[in-house]
């Protein structure tokens, strides 16, 4: 049951990266894209960016998820305070 788990995910990212290259084309678009949602404070016109992103990148569940918590300005602080904690165990 796993190993076919692990093969449906390997599929869907295949399938992911085959229209990723077809979006090569919109690269421009999308260069403009990112640069608005990178310099945008979080809040709804962040997240109105985010169907366009996965569109374009055909991004996986999980990675849509970080992009949500990360226009929502949830992510980064999370991922920030664990990365902190785990990096100063062994001091």
């Amino acid at each position: 049951m796993e190993q076919i788990k692990l093969l449906k995910n390997e599929i869907r990212r295949l399938e992911r990266n085959q229209e990723r290259e077809k979006s090569v084309a919109n690269l421009e678009y999308l260069k403009n894209v990112l640069l608005q949602f990178i310099f945008l404070k979080s809040g709804s016109e962040k997240e109105r960016l985010l169907p366009v992103i996965d569109t374009m990148l055909q991004l996986s569940p999980e990675e849509k998820g970080k992009l949500v918590a990360i226009a929502q300005g949830k992510w980064c602080s999370k991922h920030h305070h664990k990365k902190r904690k785990s990096g100063n165990k062994g001091n």
